[in-house]
């Protein structure tokens, strides 16, 4: 998950380039969408070094797929909504790798996280001048896979609404509009001018779920245009079948990951059954979900905040044993974190079932529940510790942000089409998700279980120095109990 700690350790710490507004863009593919006229794509090959691959035949594509207002219907959706993308080909065989999918969490973080800092073809490396450049990484994802980088929600990294002039201040992670000079006092590399989306709060998603359907219209503009690589598709043949993607999904992933492959699972039934036409939609057949440092359920892992900070994989004591009892009676008395959890749960089930966050009370309700939660937190933030690895004090340095001094350089927003200044996470995006409770609604579990009874593989993988999304909470015997009842209940009919 998004941490604000994290956030504010990053841009005080690392060293970014002064910005400027990116350079004109032209895309060398400009098109309409095979299964959407009114959605277009654009996009162009980056240039070659700008994420070096182990070969040089793998062929790459970044760019944006617009969704016009009004496309998520009847989802209220007044705004544009441009996500950046960025595909790289398998280093083998890339006509019949399979493909993956990789969403960064937050909520509010951008999947350059995971291209350049974790799965992807490339790693960020100082040259002999000091400037950044790329290498090839050895174990990266693409040794088997194709794999697509998807920055979402609408606002997030490089996608956006329309391109807008802002400052960015680093220190306060706010934005001015229109641009202004330096505050006095201020120093000049933390306040930069450039182009970025409007930062209206209406101009993104405040749900998973409204965030899974704009990925499903992303997913069929992609898979049209590109159809060389949906896994369903073979040499010679003239069909597109079941694509048999893998989708995987990091922290707030936990929420992301089953309710997107949910809602995509329920789109093809719907193809199926004649709701939806055949003819200009396409499957989207998941072989996999994959689930890294995921928080699914806080029903269940909410107490392991105060587990993981008094007794951990590491014997590290962030806070001692009578902070660790109050937290587990702060989650489980009257009225507490668990009660509120339950409430939130009860009164979205019966008002906003379709997770559309526009219901007041409902959102009222979850929302205090989800403050009420996140203060479980508190005692470990006093800790100075880092929120992602217990192992490392603030501030946190390991792994390096240099890559998003590389993604403002001009020639690299040229090479990729970004149409604007690169950040990693949206402190707003963050707040529309907590303003309606999102992470607190919790389908989750039933939606893991609804995949689970379609031979939908579920992978939930962990490291052990994760805090706030850590492993104990991960594992825990209710959680595959949960998962089992659900299954068989599904098989029963007993739960759509």
């Amino acid at each position: 998950m998004f941490s604000p700690l994290l956030l504010a350790t990053a841009v005080a710490f690392h060293s970014l380039v002064a910005a400027q507004s990116p350079p004109d863009i032209r895309f060398s593919n400009v098109t309409r969408s095979p299964t959407n006229e009114n959605i277009t794509i654009s996009f162009k090959s980056p240039d070659a070094g700008t994420c070096t691959t182990v070969f040089e035949s793998q062929k790459q594509y970044s760019g944006y797929i617009s969704l016009p207002p009004y496309t998520l219907a009847p989802i209220q959706q007044n705004y544009s909504i441009n996500t950046f993308f960025w595909f790289i080909e398998a280093r083998e065989q890339p006509e019949s790798a399979p493909l993956t999918v990789w969403l960064n969490g937050g909520p509010g973080s951008s999947s350059m996280i995971g291209l350049f800092e974790e799965s992807g073809p490339c790693e960020i490396v100082q040259m002999s001048d000091g400037s950044y450049g790329t290498q090839a990484r050895v174990w990266g994802w693409d040794r088997s896979s194709n794999m697509l980088y998807v920055d979402q929600p609408n606002l997030v990294g490089l996608s956006f609404d329309d391109v807008t002039p802002a400052s960015h201040n680093l220190i306060s992670d706010s934005f001015d509009y229109p641009p202004k000079s330096v505050p006095n006092g201020q120093p000049s590399w933390s306040y930069l001018n450039g182009s970025f989306g409007t930062g209206e709060d209406y101009a993104t998603a405040n749900t998973t779920d409204i965030a899974a359907h704009a990925v499903w219209h992303f997913l069929q503009a992609f898979l049209g245009t590109f159809p060389q690589y949906n896994p369903g598709t073979r040499p010679n043949s003239t069909s597109v079948d079941a694509t048999g993607i893998n989708l995987f999904a990091e922290s707030y992933g936990g929420k992301y990951g089953p309710t997107f492959a949910r809602l995509f699972e329920e789109q093809n039934a719907k193809r199926e059954n004649g709701t939806l036409p055949k003819t200009g939609t396409v499957e989207i057949k998941l072989t996999s979900l994959g689930i890294i440092n995921g928080i699914i359920d806080e029903l269940i892992q909410a107490p392991y905040y105060a587990h993981f900070g008094n007794n951990n994989t590491y014997g590290i004591e962030a806070f001692d044993t009578t902070n660790k009892l109050n937290l587990l009676y702060a989650f489980s008395k009257p009225d507490g974190c668990s009660d509120q959890i339950k409430a939130c749960r009860n009164i979205s089930s019966v008002y906003d079932p379709e997770g559309e966050g526009d219901v007041g009370r409902v959102n009222e309700v979850c929302n205090a529940a989800q403050t009420t939660c996140n203060a479980l937190q508190n005692p470990y933030v006093k800790s100075q510790r880092s929120v992602y690895d217990i192992r490392q004090e603030l501030p946190d340095v390991i792994p390096s942000g240099d890559y998003m001094e590389y993604l403002n350089y001009a020639s690299v927003q040229q090479s990729i089409g970004a149409r604007i200044n690169f950040t990693e996470s949206n402190r707003n995006v963050q707040a529309e998700f907590i303003s309606t409770g999102d992470s607190i609604r919790g389908t989750q579990l039933e939606d893991l279980a609804y995949l689970l009874s379609l031979g939908v593989r579920v992978a939930i993988i962990n490291g052990d120095a994760d805090y706030i999304c850590n492993w104990l909470g991960a594992y825990q015997p209710e959680t595959a109990f949960t998962l089992f009842t659900r299954i068989i209940e599904v098989a029963a009919g007993l739960v759509l």
